[in-house]
């Protein structure tokens, strides 16, 4: 009977020195988790404070020389759409479009920024370059069929776009001549989170917003200023320049396209800060004037341009120079086909 007993108190105690161990064992996994975790909201901690840090503008560019032509070379980068599949079938074969064509057209367009800078150092200096990056690089899910229609998912395109984008900078801080590479940029309104556009969190629920300071700290040659709000200033020889994506010009279709759309929205942001050229996307239509500046889009024509009526127009971007004594002068597009 003693030996019986002596057996089974072995027993429980070998089992209760088991279960101790197993407690023991899942507290140092929780204390390890919560170790992790820690660890993991300092890395956003620090994230989001390096953030903060980042400089709100560039510095003003002034003329050099008052005696020599002088003049800032701009190029405008906007509603690439980039994972967004034209079928020529739907648009009576006016426009394909895949990421392989999407690949190919932004090293043309990089390119062209390029050869259209080098034809124009023939009358003036050009030391410095202005690169807008005004929004819509990405189409996102804020439609239900453009799930079914993407080439990538919201994440995997900014993935794609970073590796496109950052070699497009690369050459042209090799191969362009530029002194400075200046790059505001404008969050759209399709690269989003959320399923309708906010206002104040618009940049904390952005894609693009995301993409552009992984991008400052990948390519910190260039000078940044990502915009935390809708609208963008930069001050080019004294003169100020507002950027912004366009989707608050409110256009709903009429004769005479975007003009009294876009005259109406100047002449009320203009009370509260004047600006002598706006530079804005998002309707897909280039067209310009004295005061402001379309940009065209690198899609091109697709079936939400037919459904909405809208005009046909290839693929293009928009490239200018912005003159130290005359202002905006040569204005022209940059093709893509």
């Amino acid at each position: 009977m003693a030996a019986s007993q002596t057996k089974w108190q072995n027993v429980e105690r070998a089992a209760t020195a088991a279960a101790h161990a197993k407690e023991i064992s899942d507290l140092k996994n929780q204390i390890t988790q919560l170790a992790e975790a820690a660890n993991c909201g300092r890395a956003q901690l620090e994230t989001a404070l390096a953030l903060k840090k980042k400089p709100a503008s560039f510095t003003p560019i002034r003329p050099k020389n008052d005696s020599e032509s002088e003049a800032v070379a701009f190029a405008v980068a906007s509603d690439w759409h980039v994972e967004e599949t034209v079928d020529p079938r739907a648009v009576n074969g006016l426009n394909e479009f895949s990421l392989e064509i999407a690949d190919a057209r932004i090293e043309q367009f990089f390119r062209s920024v390029v050869r259209l800078t080098e034809i124009s150092r023939h009358g003036t200096k050009i030391d410095t370059l202005v690169l807008a990056m005004l929004g819509d690089a990405m189409t996102g899910y804020i439609h239900e069929e453009l799930q079914e229609s993407n080439g990538l998912s919201p994440t995997q395109t900014v993935l794609w776009l970073i590796q496109r984008i950052k070699r497009g900078l690369a050459y042209l801080k090799a191969d362009g001549g530029f002194e400075r590479i200046i790059i505001p940029c404008s969050y759209g309104n399709h690269g989003r989170t959320t399923k309708k556009p906010r206002n104040s969190t618009g940049a904390a629920n952005s894609y693009e917003w995301m993409m552009y300071h992984i991008l400052a700290d990948a390519c910190p040659y260039a000078e940044w200023q990502i915009a935390d709000g809708y609208h963008n200033y930069l001050d080019l020889y004294g003169k100020t320049i507002r950027l912004h994506h366009g989707d608050n010009i409110a256009y709903q279709g009429g004769v005479g396209g975007i003009t009294i759309s876009v005259e109406k929205a100047i002449a009320s942001w203009n009370k509260a800060r004047v600006a002598d050229l706006d530079v804005f996307g998002h309707h897909h239509t280039q067209q310009q004037n004295p005061k402001w500046i379309a940009n065209g889009s690198l899609i091109g024509y697709g079936a939400y341009s037919l459904a909405i009526k809208a005009p046909f127009e290839p693929p293009q971007q928009t490239f200018f120079l912005f003159d130290s004594k005359r202002g905006r002068t040569i204005t022209a597009p940059i093709h893509l086909t």
